[in-house]
Protein backbone atom coordinates (compact mmCIF):
# COMPACT_ATOMS: atom_id res chain seq x y z
CA UNK A 1 0.00 0.00 0.00
CA UNK A 2 1.38 3.64 -0.78
CA UNK A 3 2.41 5.51 1.95
CA UNK A 4 0.35 9.06 1.77
CA UNK A 5 3.87 10.85 2.83
CA UNK A 6 5.44 9.10 -0.26
CA UNK A 7 7.18 11.28 -2.74
CA UNK A 8 4.95 10.69 -5.13
CA UNK A 9 3.42 12.61 -8.25
CA UNK A 10 -0.29 12.72 -6.77
CA UNK A 11 0.63 12.88 -2.66
CA UNK A 12 2.50 15.71 -3.64
CA UNK A 13 0.08 18.12 -5.61
CA UNK A 14 -2.56 17.13 -3.08
CA UNK A 15 -0.24 18.24 -0.46
CA UNK A 16 0.25 21.48 -2.02
CA UNK A 17 -3.26 22.64 -2.73
CA UNK A 18 -4.11 21.80 0.47
CA UNK A 19 -1.43 24.13 1.84
CA UNK A 20 -2.09 26.70 -0.77
CA UNK A 21 -5.77 26.55 0.10
CA UNK A 22 -5.14 27.02 4.01
CA UNK A 23 -2.92 30.36 3.46
CA UNK A 24 -5.22 31.68 1.03
CA UNK A 25 -8.11 31.41 3.63
CA UNK A 26 -6.28 32.60 6.40
CA UNK A 27 -5.12 35.33 4.76
CA UNK A 28 -8.73 36.43 3.21
CA UNK A 29 -9.83 35.93 6.54
CA UNK A 30 -7.83 38.49 8.20
CA UNK A 31 -8.52 40.90 5.36
CA UNK A 32 -12.15 40.46 5.12
CA UNK A 33 -13.33 39.99 8.96
CA UNK A 34 -12.88 42.31 11.45
CA UNK A 35 -12.24 41.04 14.65
CA UNK A 36 -15.33 42.00 16.53
CA UNK A 37 -15.67 44.30 19.41
CA UNK A 38 -15.85 43.40 22.84
CA UNK A 39 -19.00 42.55 24.37
CA UNK A 40 -18.65 45.56 27.10
CA UNK A 41 -19.13 48.96 25.85
CA UNK A 42 -16.79 50.07 28.42
CA UNK A 43 -14.05 48.22 27.09
CA UNK A 44 -11.30 50.86 28.81
CA UNK A 45 -11.11 53.60 31.21
CA UNK A 46 -12.78 56.32 29.85
CA UNK A 47 -14.22 54.17 26.59
CA UNK A 48 -17.90 53.80 25.90
CA UNK A 49 -18.09 52.53 22.37
CA UNK A 50 -21.90 53.06 22.40
CA UNK A 51 -21.24 56.64 22.93
CA UNK A 52 -18.88 56.70 20.39
CA UNK A 53 -21.41 54.94 17.89
CA UNK A 54 -23.96 57.25 18.33
CA UNK A 55 -21.55 60.32 17.77
CA UNK A 56 -20.66 58.69 14.46
CA UNK A 57 -23.60 58.81 13.26
CA UNK A 58 -24.54 62.61 14.77
CA UNK A 59 -21.50 63.33 13.10
CA UNK A 60 -22.17 61.80 9.41
CA UNK A 61 -25.78 62.93 9.59
CA UNK A 62 -24.85 65.08 6.47
CA UNK A 63 -22.13 65.61 4.15
CA UNK A 64 -20.35 68.35 5.68
CA UNK A 65 -17.59 69.73 3.38
CA UNK A 66 -15.79 72.91 4.55
CA UNK A 67 -17.03 76.49 3.70
CA UNK A 68 -20.70 74.74 4.29
CA UNK A 69 -23.43 75.15 6.50
CA UNK A 70 -23.49 71.95 7.83
CA UNK A 71 -19.60 72.07 8.29
CA UNK A 72 -19.89 74.77 11.13
CA UNK A 73 -22.60 72.93 12.59
CA UNK A 74 -19.96 69.81 12.98
CA UNK A 75 -17.57 72.21 14.31
CA UNK A 76 -19.90 73.53 16.77
CA UNK A 77 -20.77 70.07 18.06
CA UNK A 78 -17.12 69.18 18.19
CA UNK A 79 -16.57 71.87 20.69
CA UNK A 80 -19.50 71.26 22.96
CA UNK A 81 -18.42 67.12 22.56
CA UNK A 82 -14.85 68.28 23.76
CA UNK A 83 -16.43 70.13 26.38
CA UNK A 84 -18.96 67.86 27.80
CA UNK A 85 -16.18 65.15 27.87
CA UNK A 86 -13.55 67.45 30.11
CA UNK A 87 -16.97 68.41 32.38
CA UNK A 88 -17.84 64.52 32.82
CA UNK A 89 -14.35 63.67 33.60
CA UNK A 90 -13.91 66.58 36.27
CA UNK A 91 -11.05 68.08 34.60
CA UNK A 92 -10.38 71.77 34.93
CA UNK A 93 -9.71 73.08 31.41
CA UNK A 94 -8.72 76.43 30.17
CA UNK A 95 -10.39 77.77 26.88
CA UNK A 96 -7.95 80.18 24.51
CA UNK A 97 -10.46 81.98 21.57
CA UNK A 98 -7.41 83.79 19.92
CA UNK A 99 -4.00 82.83 18.63
CA UNK A 100 -2.24 85.35 20.51
CA UNK A 101 -4.08 84.82 23.87
CA UNK A 102 -2.68 84.04 27.15
CA UNK A 103 -4.22 83.89 30.48
CA UNK A 104 -3.87 82.27 34.00
CA UNK A 105 -6.26 79.74 33.44
CA UNK A 106 -3.94 78.43 30.72
CA UNK A 107 -0.73 78.74 32.59
CA UNK A 108 -2.10 76.56 35.06
CA UNK A 109 -5.10 74.24 33.82
CA UNK A 110 -4.12 70.23 33.22
CA UNK A 111 -6.12 70.89 29.58
CA UNK A 112 -6.40 73.97 27.13
CA UNK A 113 -8.46 73.73 24.38
CA UNK A 114 -7.80 76.03 21.68
CA UNK A 115 -10.93 77.44 19.55
CA UNK A 116 -8.67 78.96 16.65
CA UNK A 117 -9.59 80.43 13.98
CA UNK A 118 -6.71 82.72 13.97
CA UNK A 119 -4.28 80.82 11.84
CA UNK A 120 -4.20 81.25 8.83
CA UNK A 121 -1.70 80.91 5.74
CA UNK A 122 -1.14 80.98 2.27
CA UNK A 123 0.62 78.14 0.27
CA UNK A 124 1.91 76.98 -3.06
CA UNK A 125 0.46 73.50 -3.77
CA UNK A 126 2.91 70.78 -4.63
CA UNK A 127 3.27 69.96 -7.66
CA UNK A 128 0.73 72.36 -9.41
CA UNK A 129 0.52 76.44 -10.20
CA UNK A 130 -1.84 76.93 -7.62
CA UNK A 131 -1.43 79.08 -4.14
CA UNK A 132 -3.93 78.66 -1.93
CA UNK A 133 -4.82 81.13 1.48
CA UNK A 134 -6.67 79.64 4.15
CA UNK A 135 -8.28 81.08 7.46
CA UNK A 136 -7.99 78.03 9.56
CA UNK A 137 -10.70 76.73 11.95
CA UNK A 138 -9.23 73.64 13.75
CA UNK A 139 -9.70 72.79 17.12
CA UNK A 140 -6.94 71.74 19.19
CA UNK A 141 -6.77 70.26 22.77
CA UNK A 142 -3.50 70.05 24.75
CA UNK A 143 -3.76 67.78 27.73
CA UNK A 144 -0.48 68.45 29.68
CA UNK A 145 1.53 65.16 30.86
CA UNK A 146 2.95 64.54 34.11
CA UNK A 147 6.84 65.13 32.76
CA UNK A 148 5.49 68.49 31.19
CA UNK A 149 6.64 71.97 32.16
CA UNK A 150 4.67 73.92 33.95
CA UNK A 151 2.84 77.10 32.51
CA UNK A 152 1.66 78.32 28.68
CA UNK A 153 5.31 77.14 27.64
CA UNK A 154 4.41 76.92 24.21
CA UNK A 155 4.27 80.94 24.52
CA UNK A 156 8.14 80.98 25.74
CA UNK A 157 9.80 81.61 22.04
CA UNK A 158 10.28 83.87 19.86
CA UNK A 159 8.88 84.34 16.58
CA UNK A 160 10.77 83.13 13.62
CA UNK A 161 10.28 84.73 10.11
CA UNK A 162 8.48 81.62 9.32
CA UNK A 163 5.96 82.61 11.53
CA UNK A 164 6.73 79.12 13.47
CA UNK A 165 7.45 79.16 17.11
CA UNK A 166 9.99 77.03 17.72
CA UNK A 167 9.96 75.65 21.41
CA UNK A 168 13.68 74.34 22.64
CA UNK A 169 14.75 72.34 25.93
CA UNK A 170 11.59 70.75 26.44
CA UNK A 171 10.74 66.56 25.96
CA UNK A 172 8.40 66.46 22.95
CA UNK A 173 4.83 65.31 23.11
CA UNK A 174 2.31 63.37 21.03
CA UNK A 175 0.29 64.60 18.20
CA UNK A 176 -3.11 62.79 17.31
CA UNK A 177 -4.72 64.16 14.39
CA UNK A 178 -8.09 63.75 12.04
CA UNK A 179 -9.89 65.70 10.01
CA UNK A 180 -13.47 66.56 10.57
CA UNK A 181 -14.47 67.67 6.86
CA UNK A 182 -16.09 65.42 4.31
CA UNK A 183 -16.30 65.55 0.89
CA UNK A 184 -19.48 66.86 -0.74
CA UNK A 185 -20.23 63.73 -2.19
CA UNK A 186 -19.99 61.49 0.87
CA UNK A 187 -21.01 61.33 4.87
CA UNK A 188 -17.46 60.80 6.26
CA UNK A 189 -18.09 58.15 8.66
CA UNK A 190 -14.14 56.76 7.29
CA UNK A 191 -13.24 59.46 5.83
CA UNK A 192 -12.82 60.93 8.44
CA UNK A 193 -15.56 60.55 10.79
CA UNK A 194 -13.76 57.39 12.90
CA UNK A 195 -10.80 59.27 12.87
CA UNK A 196 -12.93 62.00 14.49
CA UNK A 197 -14.71 59.89 16.76
CA UNK A 198 -11.13 57.69 18.21
CA UNK A 199 -10.06 61.47 18.88
CA UNK A 200 -12.88 62.05 21.15
CA UNK A 201 -12.58 58.99 22.84
CA UNK A 202 -8.71 58.97 23.27
CA UNK A 203 -9.47 62.33 25.24
CA UNK A 204 -11.76 61.04 27.84
CA UNK A 205 -9.10 58.33 28.13
CA UNK A 206 -6.38 60.41 29.13
CA UNK A 207 -8.45 62.62 30.81
CA UNK A 208 -9.98 60.13 33.06
CA UNK A 209 -8.61 60.23 36.45
CA UNK A 210 -6.13 57.16 36.50
CA UNK A 211 -5.07 57.55 32.81
CA UNK A 212 -3.05 60.62 32.77
CA UNK A 213 0.06 60.38 30.31
CA UNK A 214 3.44 61.36 30.90
CA UNK A 215 4.16 63.48 27.75
CA UNK A 216 1.82 65.37 27.02
CA UNK A 217 -0.99 65.05 24.39
CA UNK A 218 -1.96 67.34 21.57
CA UNK A 219 -5.40 66.37 19.47
CA UNK A 220 -5.87 67.94 16.37
CA UNK A 221 -9.20 68.12 14.94
CA UNK A 222 -8.49 70.05 11.36
CA UNK A 223 -10.42 71.19 8.93
CA UNK A 224 -10.37 71.44 4.98
CA UNK A 225 -8.21 68.74 4.65
CA UNK A 226 -10.41 67.66 1.64
CA UNK A 227 -9.01 70.81 -0.19
CA UNK A 228 -4.92 70.91 -0.33
CA UNK A 229 -4.84 69.38 3.29
CA UNK A 230 -5.73 73.25 4.15
CA UNK A 231 -6.15 72.09 8.11
CA UNK A 232 -2.91 70.55 8.85
CA UNK A 233 -0.80 73.77 7.02
CA UNK A 234 -2.79 76.05 9.30
CA UNK A 235 -2.09 74.02 12.85
CA UNK A 236 1.74 75.32 11.51
CA UNK A 237 1.13 78.57 12.37
CA UNK A 238 -0.24 78.05 16.05
CA UNK A 239 2.59 77.71 18.51
CA UNK A 240 1.39 74.53 20.33
CA UNK A 241 2.69 73.18 16.68
CA UNK A 242 6.45 72.94 18.10
CA UNK A 243 5.46 70.85 21.07
CA UNK A 244 5.08 67.18 19.59
CA UNK A 245 7.75 65.40 18.22
CA UNK A 246 5.75 62.53 16.82
CA UNK A 247 2.32 61.88 15.92
CA UNK A 248 -0.47 59.46 14.72
CA UNK A 249 -2.40 60.87 11.93
CA UNK A 250 -5.88 58.86 11.32
CA UNK A 251 -7.77 58.85 7.90
CA UNK A 252 -9.82 56.77 5.89
CA UNK A 253 -9.52 55.92 2.40
CA UNK A 254 -11.89 53.04 2.19
CA UNK A 255 -15.13 52.57 3.92
CA UNK A 256 -14.75 50.08 6.63
CA UNK A 257 -12.54 46.45 7.16
CA UNK A 258 -9.45 47.26 8.74
CA UNK A 259 -7.63 50.20 9.80
CA UNK A 260 -4.31 49.58 8.53
CA UNK A 261 -1.08 50.98 9.04
CA UNK A 262 -0.34 53.16 5.65
CA UNK A 263 3.48 54.25 6.62
CA UNK A 264 5.23 55.28 9.00
CA UNK A 265 8.64 57.32 9.17
CA UNK A 266 10.94 55.01 11.02
CA UNK A 267 11.28 51.62 12.73
CA UNK A 268 11.58 53.21 15.91
CA UNK A 269 8.06 54.81 15.74
CA UNK A 270 6.65 51.32 14.38
CA UNK A 271 7.73 49.46 17.37
CA UNK A 272 4.96 51.87 19.40
CA UNK A 273 2.04 50.76 17.20
CA UNK A 274 2.87 46.88 17.20
CA UNK A 275 1.52 47.35 20.70
CA UNK A 276 -2.02 46.90 19.27
CA UNK A 277 -3.91 43.50 20.03
CA UNK A 278 -4.92 43.72 15.88
CA UNK A 279 -2.13 45.44 14.19
CA UNK A 280 -2.95 44.97 10.62
CA UNK A 281 -0.24 46.13 7.51
CA UNK A 282 2.43 46.38 5.46
CA UNK A 283 5.02 48.81 4.50
CA UNK A 284 4.53 47.66 0.93
CA UNK A 285 1.60 50.22 1.00
CA UNK A 286 4.42 52.80 2.13
CA UNK A 287 6.58 52.49 -0.79
CA UNK A 288 3.51 52.69 -3.10
CA UNK A 289 3.41 56.05 -1.85
CA UNK A 290 7.37 56.67 -1.78
CA UNK A 291 6.77 55.63 -5.62
CA UNK A 292 4.02 57.56 -6.31
CA UNK A 293 1.72 54.59 -7.21
CA UNK A 294 -0.58 56.09 -4.64
CA UNK A 295 -1.27 59.45 -5.53
CA UNK A 296 -3.41 60.98 -2.71
CA UNK A 297 -1.87 62.06 0.08
CA UNK A 298 -2.74 62.25 3.98
CA UNK A 299 -1.88 65.11 6.36
CA UNK A 300 0.83 62.49 7.20
CA UNK A 301 2.99 64.71 4.77
CA UNK A 302 2.61 67.81 6.24
CA UNK A 303 3.72 67.05 9.35
CA UNK A 304 6.35 65.00 8.46
CA UNK A 305 7.63 67.15 5.34
CA UNK A 306 6.77 70.31 6.76
CA UNK A 307 7.02 70.10 10.78
CA UNK A 308 9.75 67.23 10.96
CA UNK A 309 7.61 64.97 13.17
CA UNK A 310 8.09 61.35 12.64
CA UNK A 311 5.15 59.36 12.66
CA UNK A 312 2.45 57.14 12.06
CA UNK A 313 -0.24 56.98 8.82
CA UNK A 314 -3.44 54.60 10.29
CA UNK A 315 -6.38 54.77 7.96
CA UNK A 316 -9.31 52.36 6.30
CA UNK A 317 -8.30 51.47 2.85
CA UNK A 318 -11.43 49.21 1.97
CA UNK A 319 -13.67 48.95 0.01
CA UNK A 320 -12.03 51.60 -2.03
CA UNK A 321 -14.95 52.19 -4.25
CA UNK A 322 -17.10 53.52 -1.54
CA UNK A 323 -14.62 55.96 -0.91
CA UNK A 324 -15.66 59.43 -1.37
CA UNK A 325 -19.22 58.44 -2.31
CA UNK A 326 -22.95 58.35 -0.51
CA UNK A 327 -21.88 54.79 0.72
CA UNK A 328 -19.01 56.05 2.71
CA UNK A 329 -21.67 56.31 5.63
CA UNK A 330 -22.22 54.10 9.19
CA UNK A 331 -24.73 51.63 6.84
CA UNK A 332 -21.42 49.81 5.08
CA UNK A 333 -19.51 49.76 8.26
CA UNK A 334 -19.31 48.71 11.65
CA UNK A 335 -18.99 49.27 15.85
CA UNK A 336 -16.35 46.75 14.66
CA UNK A 337 -14.09 48.73 12.32
CA UNK A 338 -14.64 51.76 14.80
CA UNK A 339 -13.02 49.58 17.66
CA UNK A 340 -10.19 48.23 15.43
CA UNK A 341 -9.11 51.87 14.53
CA UNK A 342 -9.69 52.90 18.06
CA UNK A 343 -7.99 49.80 19.78
CA UNK A 344 -4.75 50.35 17.51
CA UNK A 345 -5.03 53.96 18.32
CA UNK A 346 -5.10 53.23 22.15
CA UNK A 347 -1.99 50.99 22.69
CA UNK A 348 -0.26 53.31 20.03
CA UNK A 349 -0.70 56.62 21.84
CA UNK A 350 -0.48 54.94 25.24
CA UNK A 351 3.07 53.27 24.12
CA UNK A 352 4.22 56.60 22.77
CA UNK A 353 3.06 58.55 26.03
CA UNK A 354 4.96 56.65 28.68
CA UNK A 355 8.55 56.48 25.98
CA UNK A 356 10.26 59.29 27.73
CA UNK A 357 13.44 58.27 26.59
CA UNK A 358 15.69 60.72 24.15
CA UNK A 359 14.64 58.34 21.09
CA UNK A 360 12.52 61.36 19.58
CA UNK A 361 15.01 63.83 20.12
CA UNK A 362 17.50 65.45 18.38
CA UNK A 363 19.10 68.64 16.50
CA UNK A 364 17.08 70.71 14.53
CA UNK A 365 18.25 70.15 10.97
CA UNK A 366 16.11 73.25 8.90
CA UNK A 367 14.22 76.03 10.44
CA UNK A 368 11.15 75.61 11.85
CA UNK A 369 11.12 72.27 12.04
CA UNK A 370 11.14 70.46 15.73
CA UNK A 371 13.71 68.40 16.90
CA UNK A 372 12.22 64.83 16.42
CA UNK A 373 15.71 63.60 15.53
CA UNK A 374 15.99 61.06 12.93
CA UNK A 375 15.15 56.92 13.10
CA UNK A 376 15.93 54.08 10.73
CA UNK A 377 14.05 53.04 7.58
CA UNK A 378 11.30 50.46 8.56
CA UNK A 379 10.42 46.89 7.05
CA UNK A 380 7.27 45.75 9.12
CA UNK A 381 4.10 43.44 8.71
CA UNK A 382 1.64 41.58 9.84
CA UNK A 383 1.14 38.03 11.03
CA UNK A 384 -2.77 37.17 10.42
CA UNK A 385 -3.53 40.45 11.91
CA UNK A 386 -2.14 39.00 15.05
CA UNK A 387 1.78 40.23 14.77
CA UNK A 388 3.28 42.79 14.16
CA UNK A 389 7.17 41.98 12.64
CA UNK A 390 9.20 45.29 12.62
CA UNK A 391 12.96 45.10 11.77
CA UNK A 392 15.12 47.57 10.42
CA UNK A 393 15.60 48.22 6.70
CA UNK A 394 19.60 47.33 6.77
CA UNK A 395 19.07 44.49 8.86
CA UNK A 396 16.76 43.12 5.80
CA UNK A 397 19.46 43.93 3.40
CA UNK A 398 22.15 42.12 5.55
CA UNK A 399 19.97 39.33 5.78
CA UNK A 400 19.50 38.92 1.80
CA UNK A 401 23.39 39.16 1.49
CA UNK A 402 23.56 36.15 4.10
CA UNK A 403 21.53 34.05 1.56
CA UNK A 404 22.94 35.19 -1.47
CA UNK A 405 26.24 33.92 -0.09
CA UNK A 406 24.55 31.03 2.06
CA UNK A 407 22.47 29.33 -0.76
CA UNK A 408 24.95 28.84 -3.40
CA UNK A 409 27.46 27.60 -0.84
CA UNK A 410 25.10 25.07 0.39
CA UNK A 411 24.29 24.23 -3.42
CA UNK A 412 27.53 23.54 -3.84
CA UNK A 413 28.24 21.13 -0.97
CA UNK A 414 24.77 19.37 -2.19
CA UNK A 415 26.29 18.86 -5.20
CA UNK A 416 29.36 17.64 -4.08
CA UNK A 417 27.76 15.16 -1.37
CA UNK A 418 25.73 13.80 -4.27
CA UNK A 419 28.29 13.27 -6.76
CA UNK A 420 30.47 11.55 -4.11
CA UNK A 421 27.94 9.09 -3.37
CA UNK A 422 27.02 8.61 -7.02
CA UNK A 423 23.64 9.79 -6.78
CA UNK A 424 23.93 13.08 -9.24
CA UNK A 425 20.99 12.30 -11.53
CA UNK A 426 20.54 16.48 -12.92
CA UNK A 427 19.23 15.85 -16.61
CA UNK A 428 19.70 12.46 -16.69
CA UNK A 429 17.36 10.27 -18.94
CA UNK A 430 18.43 6.74 -17.57
CA UNK A 431 19.81 5.87 -14.35
CA UNK A 432 21.61 1.86 -13.97
CA UNK A 433 19.51 0.22 -11.24
CA UNK A 434 21.86 -1.96 -8.84
CA UNK A 435 21.22 -5.73 -8.84
CA UNK A 436 19.26 -6.32 -5.72
CA UNK A 437 19.63 -10.17 -4.25
CA UNK A 438 16.82 -11.73 -1.72
CA UNK A 439 18.34 -13.78 1.18
CA UNK A 440 16.13 -16.18 3.22
CA UNK A 441 17.79 -18.26 5.75
CA UNK A 442 21.17 -17.57 3.94
CA UNK A 443 19.71 -19.05 0.39
CA UNK A 444 18.99 -17.01 -2.76
CA UNK A 445 15.22 -16.66 -3.05
CA UNK A 446 14.58 -13.63 -5.47
CA UNK A 447 17.26 -12.00 -7.78
CA UNK A 448 16.72 -8.53 -9.39
CA UNK A 449 19.07 -8.50 -12.65
CA UNK A 450 18.91 -4.06 -12.41
CA UNK A 451 18.98 -2.51 -15.81
CA UNK A 452 17.80 0.65 -16.49
CA UNK A 453 15.78 3.34 -15.19
CA UNK A 454 14.20 6.42 -16.77
CA UNK A 455 14.53 9.70 -14.95
CA UNK A 456 13.25 12.12 -17.63
CA UNK A 457 15.40 14.21 -16.56
CA UNK A 458 15.34 17.06 -18.83
CA UNK A 459 11.67 17.24 -18.91
CA UNK A 460 12.15 18.91 -16.01
CA UNK A 461 14.29 21.65 -17.52
CA UNK A 462 11.32 22.20 -20.20
CA UNK A 463 8.40 22.34 -17.32
CA UNK A 464 8.98 25.11 -15.66
CA UNK A 465 9.61 27.69 -18.71
CA UNK A 466 6.49 26.11 -20.23
CA UNK A 467 4.33 26.84 -17.28
CA UNK A 468 5.52 29.76 -16.61
CA UNK A 469 4.71 30.79 -20.18
CA UNK A 470 1.45 29.12 -20.62
CA UNK A 471 0.37 31.21 -16.86
CA UNK A 472 1.83 34.24 -17.55
CA UNK A 473 -0.06 34.44 -20.96
CA UNK A 474 -3.34 33.44 -19.05
CA UNK A 475 -2.99 36.32 -17.02
CA UNK A 476 -2.40 38.96 -19.60
CA UNK A 477 -5.23 37.62 -21.86
CA UNK A 478 -8.12 37.51 -18.51
CA UNK A 479 -6.50 41.53 -17.85
CA UNK A 480 -7.08 42.15 -21.68
CA UNK A 481 -10.39 40.96 -21.53
CA UNK A 482 -11.50 43.05 -18.57
CA UNK A 483 -10.16 45.73 -20.11
CA UNK A 484 -12.44 45.33 -23.28
CA UNK A 485 -15.35 44.26 -21.53
CA UNK A 486 -15.60 45.76 -18.97
CA UNK A 487 -12.82 47.89 -17.46
CA UNK A 488 -14.83 49.44 -14.38
CA UNK A 489 -16.29 45.96 -12.66
CA UNK A 490 -13.78 46.05 -10.24
CA UNK A 491 -15.00 49.23 -8.39
CA UNK A 492 -17.95 47.20 -8.08
CA UNK A 493 -16.76 44.51 -5.79
CA UNK A 494 -12.88 42.56 -6.59
CA UNK A 495 -14.63 39.42 -5.80
CA UNK A 496 -16.54 40.26 -9.45
CA UNK A 497 -13.25 40.07 -11.27
CA UNK A 498 -13.24 36.18 -10.93
CA UNK A 499 -16.90 36.16 -13.08
CA UNK A 500 -16.02 39.23 -14.90
CA UNK A 501 -17.67 38.37 -18.70
CA UNK A 502 -21.48 39.74 -18.74
CA UNK A 503 -23.17 37.52 -21.00
CA UNK A 504 -25.13 40.47 -21.83
CA UNK A 505 -21.66 42.13 -23.73
CA UNK A 506 -22.08 39.32 -26.38
CA UNK A 507 -25.82 39.56 -26.92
Amino acid sequence: MASFLAFRPVFVQVLVVITFVALLASLLYTNRVVPPAPRSATPATGINLTQAWLDLQHLTFNPHPYNSHDNDGVRNWLLSRAEDILTQNKVDFAVENTLNSSSTDSATAPVVLFNDLSSNITFSSSGSKTTIYFEGSNIIIYVRGTEDPSGSFWRNSTNTSSGKYPITKIKGGVLINAHYDSVSTGYGATDDGMGVITVLQLLSHFTASKTKPKKGLVFLLNNGEEDYLNGAYAFLRHPISQFPHVFLNLEGAGAGGRATLFRSTDTEVTRHYSHSKYPFGTSISADGFKRGAIRSQTDYVVFNGQLGLRGLDVAFMEPRARYHTGQDSTKYTSIDSLWHMLSASLATVESLASDTSSTFDGGVTKEGKVDAGSGTDAIYFDIFGRVLVVFEQHTMFAWCVTELVVAPLILIALEALLRRNGKWYLFSRLHDRPRMVNLSDGEVTEVDEGGKVPLYGWRGFFRYPIVFVVATAVDVGLAFLITKINPLIVYSSEWAVWRFVDPIKFT
